[in-house]
């Protein structure tokens, strides 16, 4: 029965690591948890390591003292024990303290100073984690897909419409909702399109109307047939008045 015990213990094992491995490559919250909880110290040391200086002075003053505690230490303990101890019988040494009794005790002192200092900090954390009145986790470059999905939305329905302004104007109003979003694609992005004159859609800009996109700093702009771009909101009043002055039919909704 051992080996059936050991292969269904394999094939749990396999399991685990297979849908665990699933649900981390993915870009959620549980993922993101499986990913860096198991391997987040390591993180953390490489980022803060190379920024450590050493105060070698410090460090050989602890040396030092730490050496005198365990010298006078296991002399102390040595005596101590010699006058505690009972009696020999006839014939037997008298036991004496040894050396790595003293350094145990020490290398526990300091043992136990660790598990404090670190419950401490765990304590601390977690408190600080109770009273954080915003998100414990943010999706890295969530925006930036936002801001991506609206576009290619935009752009679909460009295509859709064979760029014909009208239509494309009344299909992006009724469109409902935006990649990563709730709310209506209007209702997140200021969408402005340009036309040609022959009242076909030309350009298009994707502005963010929330104030988390908008903290990002950057908008999209397209170019049927052409280029998808998203550039820095530093950009948006020049290229503005180059679209104003370039083509004549201008919808922002």
């Amino acid at each position: 029965m051992k080996w059936i015990r050991r292969t269904l213990w394999i094939v749990v094992l396999f399991l685990v690591l297979f849908f665990g491995w699933a649900v981390a490559i993915n870009n959620t919250p549980l993922g993101a948890m499986l990913t860096y909880l198991p391997i987040g110290w390591w993180l953390f040391l490489k980022r803060n390591i190379p920024q450590i200086s050493f105060n070698w002075g410090l460090i050989m003053t602890g040396v030092i003292c730490s050496t005198l505690v365990l010298v006078l230490g296991n002399c102390f303990l040595s005596a101590l024990y010699a006058q505690i101890q009972p009696g020999p019988q006839p014939g037997e040494p008298l036991r004496k303290w040894r050396w790595r009794w003293s350094v145990g005790l020490y290398a526990s002192i300091w043992l136990l100073f660790l598990i404090a200092f670190g419950a401490t900090g765990v304590l601390r954390h977690a408190s600080w984690l109770l009273s954080y009145n915003q998100p414990w986790y943010e999706i890295r470059g969530l925006s930036y897909r936002q801001l991506s999905g609206a576009d290619s939305a935009v752009g679909q329905i460009v295509i859709d419409n064979d760029q014909d302004f009208e239509k494309t104007r009344q299909s992006i109003l009724a469109v409902s909702t935006s990649w990563g979003s709730a709310n209506p694609l209007c209702e997140d992005y200021n969408i402005i399109l340009y036309g040609d004159s022959s009242n076909r859609v030309a350009t298009y800009l994707i502005i963010p109307r929330n104030a988390e996109l908008l903290a990002k700093a950057s908008f999209a702009v397209s170019i049927p047939e052409g280029s998808r771009l998203v550039k820095p909101l530093s950009d948006l009043p020049k290229l503005l008045a180059e679209l104003d002055a370039k083509y004549p039919i201008k919808v922002s909704q």
